[in-house]
């Protein structure tokens, strides 16, 4: 019976919260039963991510209770202040004709003017948004049929007018995409750097704010590139068993064989694969595959390691490097702070 209450109670408060019925003081109770528990978190981010796609489409979500909630899911879009029009007595002395011509025509003129004002909020394209934050990993199907794994510490954004005839969406993070093949509608993923146009294909795309390159890995279709600041990669076609490489503060794009061990689409199954890596790069990845904070001391940054994390704690990761290199790891909290020891060279 306290499971059920407990249970329900969550249920309610994850409700108002995406509905926006709490108020500052119970947010902050909720962020805080949110760290507390592992569990309420997880369903919290799986209805987010579903309130985030039903705003655009209306649909009706079954939560895992078996309850049907018919959420009012809709993207409502920034209401103006309409000003008080002031009632204007006038009036018809000598100039009556005159003034009720003047009249009619002001009536006019504020009809189209509200007329265009209403046409262009219903054109006004706006997003609904899925976070998936660090330590987490989600999945989505949009109603095209697309399918998305979402990794850690990822954005995506999806338009209003998304339909099986207008494919797009904003993506800041990594994901894996299968997409519905439709040879008429192709599916577009807007980065900050470069666009990505595809038919039906199946692909890894990461594309992190803080990472020099944007890279894709392509599995199985046929991906061409677009909107980058470099001309030579517009219109460029990725074939299956190549992976791209998009740099972004020079615009240099490199395609290169994808190598059978490949690392990049790893995280799906909980793995982290590395060769080489500077542990400045490698610990970006460690924190959002943990939801923890790296602080990594200057001389540490660019020690180079190869190797594979599979689902250990963060703790018996960072002692395992601390093996390979004789530092020390100290944490705090989600913190963990990285020094080198007093023999280090």
């Amino acid at each position: 019976m306290k499971t059920q209450l407990k249970q329900k109670v969550n249920e309610e408060n994850i409700i108002q919260y995406l509905s926006n019925r709490m108020n500052e003081r119970e947010k902050a109770e909720f962020y805080k039963a949110l760290e507390r528990d592992i569990e309420l978190k997880r369903e919290f981010i799986k209805q987010k991510n579903l309130w985030a796609v039903s705003t655009s489409f209306g649909e009706e979500i079954k939560t895992d209770t078996g309850q049907s909630e018919l959420f009012l899911y809709r993207l409502q879009s920034k209401k103006k202040e309409v000003s008080t029009l002031t009632r204007l007595n006038v009036r018809l002395t000598g100039f009556k004709v005159a003034a009720a011509v003047l009249f009619v025509m002001l009536l006019g003129s504020v009809y189209m003017l509200t007329q265009k004002q209403l046409a262009n909020q219903q054109n006004e394209v706006l997003y609904s948004e899925t976070f998936v934050p660090k330590g987490e990993k989600s999945e989505l199907t949009l109603p095209d049929g697309t399918h998305l794994f979402i990794n850690a510490d990822t954005r995506v954004q999806i338009p209003s007018n998304f339909s099986a005839d207008n494919r797009h969406l904003k993506l800041v993070g990594e994901a894996y995409f299968e997409v519905r093949h439709n040879p008429n509608s192709p599916f577009i993923v807007e980065t900050e750097s470069i666009n990505i146009e595809v038919l039906g294909t199946s692909f890894d795309l990461s594309c992190y704010r803080e990472d020099e390159f944007v890279t894709t890995m392509l599995d199985e279709g046929k991906i061409r590139f677009a909107g980058a600041n470099n001309n030579k990669v517009n219109g460029t076609f990725l074939k299956p068993g190549e992976t791209a490489y998009y740099h972004k503060s020079s615009g240099i794009f490199k395609i290169k064989p994808t190598n059978q061990n490949s690392n990049i689409s790893l995280w799906k199954e909980g793995r982290l694969k590395f060769k080489d890596m500077p542990f400045h790069t490698l610990a970006k990845k460690i924190e959002r595959l943990y939801n923890v904070e790296i602080e990594v001391d200057e001389r540490l940054k660019y020690e180079r390691y190869t190797g594979e994390i599979n689902e250990e704690t963060v703790w018996d990761v960072m002692q395992s490097f601390a093996i390979a290199t004789p530092f020390d790891v100290e944490s705090s909290g989600r913190k963990i702070i990285v020094k080198p020891k007093k023999n280090f060279k």
